[in-house]
């Protein structure tokens, strides 16, 4: 009996260790997905201020792979700035919200679609107000849901 109870936190110890493991492989996958969205909108406003048609279908080709990432596996519960401080952006309260947060995300793909539509166009005003909406839509989920730096 003795020998049980001496394994238990050890056993705990080594669960609480995967699971911190886990959580911290989930945070940074987190952080890599929306690094590669935020490199994807510098590229874009760049493009949009000297406005290439071409550049705009390459950078929109680019937008359109990481907007195919199913992003729902990186919002594992356990993975908020409280859970990882200093690791995470992400506030506890998307958990809390998450139907508000699932709306968000999903403007997020509306807007991308809509920007690679204009992308496709060729036109530089149509490209612009898209970056922008787009924009738009990543502003709104950071003022709710994302730590301030």
């Amino acid at each position: 009996m003795r020998k049980i109870l001496l394994t238990l936190p050890v056993a705990a110890l080594v669960l609480g260790t995967a699971a911190y493991a886990d959580g911290m492989e989930t945070v940074k996958a987190r952080h890599a997905y929306f690094k590669s969205l935020g490199g994807a909108m510098k590229a874009m406003s760049g493009v949009a201020k000297s406005y290439d048609a071409d550049a705009a279908k390459a950078e929109a080709a680019k937008l359109a792979a990481i907007l195919e990432t199913d992003a729902g596996p990186l919002f594992a519960p356990g993975t908020s700035a409280d859970d990882f401080p200093g690791e995470s952006e992400a506030k506890a309260s998307i958990w809390e919200n998450m139907d508000d947060f699932g709306a968000k995300a999903k403007a997020m793909h509306v807007a991308g679609a809509e920007l690679i539509a204009a992308a496709d166009t060729g036109e530089a005003a149509a490209f612009g107000a898209a970056l922008k909406t787009l924009g738009g839509t990543c502003k709104a989920c950071h003022d709710d849901y994302r730590v301030p730096e």
